[in-house]
């Protein structure tokens, strides 16, 4: 076995203050041990590298116990009572007396991955794997009720986790996800050529900016198994240190990193935390409060309580409660209490991971805002509350509302709720589906005639035939005839709408989706397919209004595809379209207290 010689570091530091390309050239590849044909920009890397490992070695290290590193204005966390329930002291991992990784029960687990804290829920994801892989040791009824929740589950702070777990799968399952993982290595593999092109000086496009929305967010949904270079990329841009890139989107980036698990964040995270205020701050804390890693908690604890601006403090606060350490909750209580229309939206967030069954009552009051957004993240938090006394003030606002969004936000906190109360050895609330809410309503009116029957199957059919032929036009004209035929047929003009939205024609394709939704919105919001398709029509032709500097529209069509029930599209089209209703959001106050 040959081993890499010694560099010398006097040679080393000569090549890194005069070049080595200077009069008295020398080449440094043999000290370095690289091969003779290196090319010149990994001779480089290799020379800093090696120079900043001499360094540190130079400097020495010592461990410092954290509690005694804390600056002394950092009060201990108060006490709070404690959860004494299964779930309240089941641990992430071994850690605890009673940790996921000791379940073996399948239906245990399914009931954690619904009710548990986001660590909880990631560690249920990761124990249940790992039991579907002893298959002699699970009844075949347990694995079907397993795979059948991984193929349903539609949690976008779990997406990595799923990725993997579903590409496991047997089945159109895991064909359909391992289709998602070749998409997303091929991603990755174009997005570190233009990283590399960036920093190499042959491109001025940051490569991560430019990426449609969808796209950016399954690059970085994954961030765990992106290449060094790209995460290093990151990095610099969350530091600012890449020399281009805006504050705004430095804040856009930690916005899209914000359900990342990559512990390579965290120093650049904890920088941003330590040195910068607003905007920028609340989102690299949101992303810190999701990684598992000692670092984040003291950087979280220190910033909090030398910050002042109240969306700093409501950030730093629930990113703690993910922590456990719910020192903000008062504060947060406070803001929901107040009422202040630019604070609620966040406190109902940070209340997700500090709220307790003492603060339902308080989170109920927003079911029936008039902002749909702030009603939908009011359900999500007495989701993640699982109080069983909020279940008739949910059951109530199921029935009256009539947002599909908002509908489908409260099937899920129900049947979170339930799972909660089923680990706490409650009585299970069994949710009668065909009484709770209210059913469709069927249009009444004269059937269609036969004739008008057959020749709109004709031209529907004669319209997939021209679609086929790539006539796109021709098809188009023979799906409106087959709609005007019959009165509340939706299929043809979900024809037209996925013809112009395979063909980035978006602002075309939104029309038909429109009247589509209007005549049979179900079909639609229960088809993955179409739903895939409409919602990334929405969120494509909103990020093409956007660059053009209309924003009120943008805001206008992403509020639009929010209010429908969007469970069944992908996680990366949903975050995304959040993410950027938030943006928005965040930019019409913005507008709107400076004109003040």
């Amino acid at each position: 076995m040959t081993h890499k010689p010694e560099p010398n570091w006097i040679a080393l530091e000569h090549f890194l203050r005069e070049g080595i390309a200077s009069t008295e050239y020398a080449d440094p590849r043999e000290e370095l041990g690289c091969a003779p044909d290196a090319e010149d920009r990994d001779v480089a890397r290799e020379l800093v590298r090696s120079a900043a490992t001499y360094d540190i070695e130079e400097i020495g290290t010592e461990s410092l116990n954290p509690e005694a590193a804390r600056h002394p204005s950092v009060r201990p966390p108060p006490e709070g009572a404690a959860d004494p329930s299964f779930l309240g002291r089941l641990s992430a991992s071994g850690t605890g007396r009673i940790s996921v990784e000791q379940i073996d029960d399948i239906p245990t687990i399914l009931a954690v991955l619904r009710a548990g804290s986001r660590k909880q829920r990631r560690a249920a994801l990761e124990r249940l794997g790992e039991r579907l892989q002893e298959r002699r040791a699970v009844s075949n009824e347990a694995v079907r009720a397993a795979t059948q929740t991984i193929g349903e589950l539609r949690d976008v702070e779990l997406g990595y986790e799923l990725a993997r777990l579903r590409s496991e799968l047997p089945g159109a399952p895991g064909r359909k996800a391992r289709s998602e993982d070749e998409r997303w290595r091929r991603l990755a593999a174009e997005t570190q050529e233009g990283v590399r092109a960036f920093w190499d000086g042959q491109s001025q496009v940051e490569p991560i900016h430019v990426l449609p929305g969808d796209e950016r967010a399954l690059l970085l949904m994954r961030t765990p198994e992106l290449p060094a270079m790209v995460l290093h990329h990151i990095n610099a841009i969350i530091e600012g240190n890449d020399g281009c890139v805006p504050r705004e989107s430095r804040v856009g980036l930690l916005a899209s990193l914000r359900h990342a698990t990559d512990t390579r964040l965290v120093p650049a995270l904890v920088a941003v935390i330590e040195s910068e205020r607003g905007e920028l701050l609340a989102e690299a804390a949101w992303v810190l409060g999701g990684i598992d890693d000692p670092r984040a908690h003291p950087a979280l604890v220190e910033r909090f309580e030398r910050s002042i601006g109240s969306e700093e403090r409501v950030a730093l606060a629930g990113a703690l409660g993910m922590h456990g350490d719910c020192r903000g909750l008062p504060e947060v209580r406070s803001l929901l209490q107040e009422g202040h229309p630019s604070s609620i939206l966040h406190a109902l967030e940070a209340m997700e991971s500090l709220g307790s069954s003492e603060n339902s009552e308080l989170v109920v009051r927003f079911l029936d805002h008039a902002d749909i957004v702030i009603a939908i993240q009011a359900v999500r938090t007495l989701a993640r509350i699982s109080d069983g006394r909020v279940l008739d003030a949910l059951s109530e606002r199921y029935n009256v509302t009539t947002v599909p969004a908002l509908r489908a936000a409260i099937e899920d906190a129900l049947s979170a709720i339930a799972a909660r109360m089923e680990l706490r050895g409650e009585e299970v609330a069994e949710i009668d589906w065909s009484e709770v809410g209210n059913k469709p309503v069927r249009r009444k009116g004269s059937r269609d005639s036969l004739p008008a029957i057959v020749f709109g199957w004709r031209d529907y059919f004669m319209g997939r035939m021209w679609l086929v032929l790539g006539r796109i036009n021709w098809a188009v004209a023979r799906f409106e005839s087959a709609a005007a035929r019959r009165a509340g047929w939706a299929v043809p003009l979900i024809g037209i709408g996925m013809a112009f939205a395979r063909g980035e024609q978006y602002a075309l394709a939104l029309p038909a989706f429109r009247r589509a939704i209007e005549l049979d919105r179900p079909r639609i919001e229960r088809n993955p397919i179409l739903v895939r398709a409409m919602a990334k029509s929405f969120l494509h032709r909103a990020e093409q209004v956007e660059r053009e500097g209309r924003n009120d529209i943008a805001r206008g069509l992403v509020g639009e595809v929010l209010t429908l029930d969007l469970r069944r599209a992908p996680g990366t089209v949903r975050f995304e379209l959040k993410r950027k209703h938030d943006v928005l959001r965040k930019e019409e106050h913005d507008d709107v207290h400076s004109a003040a």
